[in-house]
């Protein structure tokens, strides 16, 4: 089977009209492997490979039982079943033990709630782009979100300075019809200048 890489490179080079001799040449490619690929109706895909025995096995029963029981540290049980003759890795116990493990509840959030107009999120993103010419380019993009109604404004600006920043802000107050009590920050560099030992 071909990399991914190798599959485009046949079929660019195809759709190019290059033959398949020049193919094999300029890829070092078998001839019986570029044709196979070439008339397949689509991407020929590797057969599935026989599953093998794992060394962990003959073990499996007893590691499921101590699973039901309440044992899941990987670390207990290798010691436990190397007394009882299992020499694989700790690796191979582990990926077995995995599909049995309970699935721990995701921790508990608390939505944090506020007022209309008591607050609003403020940010600086950098966007990089490539232009039509290949050159790269960047814009920053000043965001704030209302926290109550998460409403959002969007401005893409050159500068990520002072001067930039504050005139966001008044074009994102005029947008929302107001003034929000307080706006929180996130490390924006034109706000967090450095922390103190309190952070």
């Amino acid at each position: 089977m071909l990399r991914g890489g190798q599959v485009k490179q046949v079929y660019t080079l195809h759709g190019e009209g290059a033959s398949i001799r020049q193919i094999v040449t300029k890829l070092g490619l078998s001839r019986n492997t570029v044709r196979k690929y070439l008339r397949a109706p689509g991407v020929p895909v590797a057969a599935p490979r026989p599953a093998r025995g794992s060394k962990v096995d003959p073990f499996g029963a007893y590691i499921r039982g101590r699973l039901v029981a309440g044992v899941e540290n990987a670390v207990v049980l290798l010691r436990e079943v190397r007394v009882q003759g299992y020499d694989g890795g700790y690796t191979t116990l582990k990926r077995f033990v995995r599909p049995f493990r309970r699935a721990r509840p995701p921790a508990a959030t608390q939505r944090y709630e506020t007022e209309p107009g008591e607050q609003a999120q403020v940010d600086f993103g950098r966007f990089t782009y490539v232009t039509d010419g290949g050159q790269t380019r960047s814009v920053w993009c000043f965001v704030k979100v209302l926290s109550w109604s998460r409403a959002i404004y969007l401005e893409f600006v050159e500068r990520a300075d002072v001067a930039t920043f504050l005139r966001c802000h008044v074009h994102a107050f005029a947008h929302v019809g107001g003034v929000t009590r307080r706006c929180l920050y996130d490390n924006a560099k034109v706000v967090v200048l450095n922390r103190d030992q309190h952070g």
